[in-house]
């Protein structure tokens, strides 16, 4: 496109790599993919508590794959402004529940805790990807990614887990995150990580205000330079609610419409709460940015 409109949504995709590589395979990024959640607590944002326990989370972990999730993600802390939870107490709830998704799944299982000794535990229970959100910031989280060949979503973080901001910073956010990244993904290539077991988070509604993940947003195809996957956690974000007024339990709709935007931008891989709808709304983007589908199915009328 010419002039001051929107760039080809996808001419900058040629460069940025496609395979996210992790240990139990990989992910042709290539085309989009869902990361289906498991909050293995009783305070999560958006299901308060509703999978909270093995089973009720096994479950969850179970149903999310059979809709079409490419991945299924277990936490065992809330990022909510509250006191932290006990290391003990997070291993007590999330190694249950990634043993028996290992056992029972054919895709790969995550872990999502900003702990080294959790994200360690969770490894050895199986886990295949480490989802920090702090983006390995803390030296020995590093060294536990490098110990071993899991995939690893890269986290732009600014502030503290579990603090609330007190303001926001006064930068061009989308600049600060690729500055960011670069160092981060040398540093990682530094301790002996392969750049392909990484993706990248520009961590919309971590210690940034609404406008500023808008912003981030709008710009996602920017982060294409980085050569890397774009993994955009986009589900039930304070974001679709300042824009809305929607509260989360009403959040489907502009959830659908930033998995979409984002998409069309370069992201590839999206962390959500309704994996059945989802797929539907990525299963036709999918084949509206190709051309055809994936596959074709018999329809009456």
């Amino acid at each position: 496109m010419s002039g001051a409109g929107l760039r080809d949504p996808l001419a900058e995709l040629a460069s940025a790599a496609r395979m996210w590589r992790h240990a139990a395979g990989g992910l042709d990024c290539s085309r989009g993919h869902l990361i289906g959640i498991v909050n293995a607590t009783p305070d999560s944002f958006s299901d308060e508590g509703r999978h909270f326990g093995t089973e009720a989370s096994v479950a969850q972990g179970v149903a999310l794959a059979g809709h079409g999730a490419s991945v299924v993600e277990v936490g065992g802390e809330s990022l909510r402004f509250s006191d932290h939870t006990d290391v003990a107490e997070e291993i007590r709830r999330v190694v249950p529940v990634i043993t028996a998704l290992v056992r029972e799944l054919d895709c790969p299982v995550a872990i999502d805790t900003f702990k080294p000794e959790v994200a360690a535990a969770a490894i050895a229970a199986g886990a295949s990807i480490l989802n920090d959100p702090t983006g390995l910031r803390d030296p020995a989280m590093l060294a536990v990614a490098a110990g071993s060949p899991v995939g690893i979503v890269m986290t732009h973080f600014v502030g503290e887990p579990k603090v609330r901001p007190r303001s926001f910073p006064d930068v061009d956010v989308p600049t600060a995150v690729i500055d960011w990244a670069t160092d981060a993904l040398a540093t990682a290539a530094a301790a002996g990580i392969d750049p392909e077991r990484i993706v990248i988070d520009p961590g919309v509604g971590l210690g940034k205000s609404p406008p500023q993940d808008l912003d981030l947003l709008h710009r996602l195809d920017e982060f294409t330079v980085l050569g890397r996957p774009i993994f955009v956690p986009i589900s039930n974000k304070k974001v679709l609610g300042a824009v809305t007024g929607r509260a989360v339990a009403d959040r489907l709709a502009p959830n659908a419409a930033a998995v979409t935007w984002c998409r069309l931008r370069g992201a590839s891989i999206f962390r959500v709460h309704d994996v059945a709808f989802l797929r539907d709304v990525l299963t036709m983007t999918e084949a509206l940015l190709a051309g055809a589908p994936a596959i074709w199915h018999e329809v009456i009328k």
